[in-house]
């Protein structure tokens, strides 16, 4: 399990629809989070990250605010990383 830090720069919920093979999906409460991420020369490159969440009710009070939340990773294929807010996980208020 992984620890995702950063600002919460959105809250929306993405439209179901149908997808190009035919297969519809259900509409999905989203996040968007922007953190800093390392780069190997020592500079910091600011990351916007979308998330899918379950609950809008843990996220409403937290727009523009800090928080930490525990997230999954994994990697469908090469070069290819997606991450994922860990079952149960609830965001939190970060303690820098």
């Amino acid at each position: 399990m992984l620890q995702l830090s950063g600002k919460v720069i959105n809250i929306y919920t993405q439209e179901g629809g149908t997808g190009k093979d035919g297969t519809e999906y259900a509409e999905r409460h989203k996040v968007q989070l922007m953190g800093e991420r390392a780069l190997p020369s020592g500079d910091i490159q600011m990351d916007l990250m979308d998330l899918t969440i379950n609950d809008l009710g843990d996220w409403n009070d937290m727009q523009d605010k800090d928080i930490s939340i525990d997230i999954g990773a994994f990697a469908p294929s090469k070069g290819n990383i997606i991450y994922f807010v860990s079952k149960g996980s609830k965001p939190q208020l970060a303690a820098y």
